[in-house]
């Protein structure tokens, strides 16, 4: 199956291959060369960090993911590690717990893939090593591919309750589980971004083909680096303005 990575906007994205330790160091500069022209500075305070599907079905479990895609473990730590540290208002642990029970979707797609991708999954407590939530942090279980589905709509109760505005969504796979919860979010009416080189993808060219049809159509696009900085420049301005009080 080929894809056409031209989307209606001619934008072009670039493969997220380098690690943390190879970024650039120009990263608010370089949110903008993925496409998005928001100005918007993230405000940690109303920014929630949705994680999506990180468990060992679609990582440690899954050789096309892990080759394509050997950094990521490394920068969805460090997209983790910064929005604790800056304390965004919220991190949301998304699992995917699929069986034939209660996602009535499960027999199409077993019969469309022919068991070449497992599709019975279950929640468990293993996490991956570089991913795993703290004990203040929300867990959602969901039986389809949206994020927004899962515990009789519980993700966007508690991004309203938390007076949330802003959304980081990263995590597995980009093309299916990470694009229908951007899209679930968007559709809400929050502001979505999607942190690309923590996302991966069952190929990297899956993984592109989604980013070039959505990205900046449906929601921003930003690195990890870029989110970093931006969350650092917004600390940045509240201790300039506490010293001016």
């Amino acid at each position: 199956m080929k894809f056409n990575f031209k989307s209606s906007q001619n934008q072009k994205i670039s493969p997220a291959t380098s690690s943390s330790s190879s970024r650039s160091s120009s990263t608010l500069s370089s949110s903008k060369t993925l496409g998005s022209q928001c100005s918007t500075t993230l405000d940690a305070s109303k920014t929630a960090l949705l994680i999506v599907d990180v468990q060992p079905e679609y990582w440690s479990d899954c050789p096309p993911v892990r080759r394509d895609f050997p950094h990521f473990p490394q920068n969805i730590s460090s997209l983790i590690q910064s929005c604790r540290q800056h304390q965004t208002k919220r991190i949301i642990w998304i699992r995917a717990d699929y069986s034939y029970e209660h996602s009535p979707w499960l027999h199409q797609f077993s019969r469309l893939h022919e068991g070449r991708i497992q599709p019975i999954v279950r929640p468990s407590n293993n996490w991956e090593k570089f991913a795993r939530p703290l004990e203040d942090e929300i867990i959602i279980t969901k039986t389809s591919w949206s994020a927004t589905t899962g515990d009789k709509g519980r993700l966007l109760d508690t991004l309203k309750q938390d007076g949330i505005d802003t959304v980081l969504v990263c995590g597995l796979i980009t093309s299916v589980c990470v694009q229908h919860s951007a899209f679930g979010v968007f559709e809400a009416g929050y502001r979505t971004i999607l942190v690309q080189d923590a996302c991966a993808d069952r190929g990297r060219e899956r993984h592109e083909a989604a980013l070039s049809l959505y990205g900046d159509y449906m929601y921003e696009l930003r690195t990890v680096d870029s989110v970093e900085a931006e969350l650092k420049e917004q600390q940045r301005q509240r201790e300039v303005k506490a010293k001016e009080e």
